[in-house]
């Protein structure tokens, strides 16, 4: 079991991390417990470090500081409003170049293991890292998880959570 005292994010998160949240920090650090479902659009859940930290919440929660922050329902619903692909409006929110991520699939997880998740909302980001010009809008929330490792997870089908009669991304 993990210590109930979260590490100090100015001291876990590089310049990049601190970076992707608006005003270069989290709103909130909270105690991800077992059982916690969450969901992201990538390419593959890995990266050299082991399992990518960048996550949103599957289920729609409220914070301590009483934000509300929404699941996939409702980004699915926020996407449809505007008539776009639910890929392409959490691109945008969240703020994640092309090169970073090519955003392929939504791809669910749930916790086995309680882990400290730093979250806050995405700050704005260049739409292209070679273009200083046009930036993403960023805004939505993200949950940072530093350090997960594929003994913390386990893979679950984000069917269940979607919108109704709305496959994803279908529009």
């Amino acid at each position: 079991m993990e210590s109930r005292r979260p590490p100090d994010f100015a001291t876990v998160a590089d310049a990049s991390t601190r970076s992707a949240f608006l005003g270069g920090r989290p709103e909130v650090v909270q105690w991800l417990t077992p059982g916690t479902k969450l969901f992201k659009w990538t390419k593959s859940i890995t990266n050299p470090r082991g399992i990518s930290p960048w996550w949103q919440f599957l289920e729609s929660k409220r914070l301590a500081t009483g934000a509300h922050v929404p699941g996939i329902r409702e980004l699915q619903t926020y996407a449809g409003r505007l008539g776009v692909h639910d890929r392409d409006y959490n691109r945008s929110r969240l703020a994640v170049t092309e090169q970073w991520n090519k955003m392929s699939e939504a791809v669910a997880i749930e916790l086995l293991q309680g882990k400290w998740g730093y979250v806050g909302k995405a700050s704005g980001q260049r739409k292209d890292e070679t273009d200083s010009g046009v930036y993403f809008i960023g805004g939505e929330y993200q949950v940072w998880i530093p350090g997960l490792a594929q003994t913390d997870i386990r893979r679950i089908s984000i069917a269940p959570y979607l919108a109704p009669n709305s496959p994803l991304g279908a529009r």
